[in-house]
């Protein structure tokens, strides 16, 4: 059954549903640079949690199931709706809002269960690890719905709702699935890229907005300044470490090509997805004070951003080829350095002194791994 399936990519219905995901971390965005806390970086993480997991249940369901059936597109693109009714209330979501994010996430991950259960029963395909998913997943998002119902503590009612996905995903993971690592991992690959862009976007609305929107050689600057750091963050994740996912993917048993996906792709892909949107976060504020030091909060928020982009690539590279990417760490603890260590260099020399410190990390560790057999694998594509 794989092997027929081994050219699978990407369809145009699954980029289509992406679409909705591009505004729904812009609100993220949105709802963090207006609560630049703990706290709101706390709120900013769990919603990132949510629209992550009911990315990561209908990417799964697509990688399974044929959606070729009118009537499976028309599943999907319900499914695509309730995201955009989700995304819209993001940033009121912790305010009395958050039923507008709980109610829709049910629906489109029950959406995604029935489509996936259902393609599973009438292939004769393995239903054991969708059995032990499928019910505490939904337990889980039924706790979103009384999160969003208390009067108190639902940060931590939908912190637990998420660690029950987790739970899920680890149980479920564990019995027999029949992934196509290519399209799994061109899923994962243009849900970064939608990322980035938000980090882009974050910049260029910026400087829009900003009293010096015509172009002049200092707005110049600050958009090469944020380019460069997006076009860093896209060389550490295409440049080798993707293709040696994948490669590592593509050669698992079926016994264990679901726990791989869950732990390479699932887990350690959410980090460096929390890395790019308070990147993004910090970039916007960055820019709108360019020759200050960060903003009280700021800083933290940048720190966060380095620590889980380039965290979640080393943790992806150790589980899935036990490769320690040292250069990487190196450049973790340098860049916190600068960002801890010089507060008086204004934000956006910390940035580019950032950019620098990555690029000679990523250049280092090219001339150090080049040789290696899983490089010289994946040279080839």
């Amino acid at each position: 059954m794989a092997d027929a399936r081994q050219d699978k990519t990407a369809t145009t219905l699954e980029l289509f549903f992406d679409l909705v995901f591009v505004f729904a971390i812009t609100q993220v965005v949105y709802a963090l640079v207006h609560h630049l806390s703990w706290g709101g970086a706390a709120q900013a993480a769990i919603l990132l949690g949510v629209l992550w997991w009911g990315w990561t249940n209908w990417t799964w369901t697509a990688n399974i199931v044929n959606l070729g059936a009118r009537w499976r597109r028309l599943v999907l693109l319900a499914a695509m709706a309730n995201v955009l009714l989700m995304a819209h209330a993001v940033p009121t979501a912790f305010d009395g809002d958050g039923l507008w994010v709980a109610v829709p996430y049910v629906v489109m991950t029950q959406l995604a269960a029935f489509l996936t259960i259902h393609h599973e029963h009438q292939t004769g395909g393995d239903l054991a690890g969708l059995l032990k998913f499928t019910p505490i997943a939904t337990v889980g998002a039924i706790l979103l719905v009384v999160g969003a119902i208390a009067d108190t503590h639902q940060e931590w009612i939908w912190l637990g709702a998420l660690l029950l996905t987790v739970l899920a995903s680890a149980l479920g993971s564990i019995n027999d699935w029949d992934i196509v690592a290519t399209h799994f991992a061109e899923r994962h690959g243009l849900i970064m890229i939608i990322a980035l862009g938000e980090a882009i976007i974050a910049v260029g609305v910026t400087l829009a907005r900003s009293d010096e929107t015509p172009p002049s050689w200092r707005v110049a600057s600050y958009l090469l300044v944020g380019i460069a750091f997006a076009m860093t963050m896209y060389w550490a994740y295409f440049d080798r470490a993707d293709q040696i996912w994948e490669h590592q993917m593509a050669h698992q048993s079926a016994s264990d090509i679901g726990t791989f996906a869950v732990q390479v792709y699932s887990w350690t892909h959410f980090p460096m997805i929390v890395g790019v949107v308070f990147s993004a976060v910090a970039l916007e504020e960055v820019f709108l004070h360019p020759d200050d030091p960060f903003h009280t909060f700021v800083n933290h928020v940048f720190a966060i951003a380095v620590v889980a982009f380039f965290g979640g690539i080393v943790a992806a590279a150790w589980r899935a080829s036990k490769v320690v990417l040292y250069e990487r760490i190196a450049a973790i603890a340098v860049s916190l350095a600068v960002i801890y260590g010089l507060p008086d260099l204004n934000a956006r020399a910390v940035v580019v002194a950032v950019i620098a410190i990555t690029v000679v990390a990523l250049g280092a560790e090219y001339l150090r791994v080049r040789n290696h057999p899983l490089i010289q694998a994946t040279a080839s594509r």
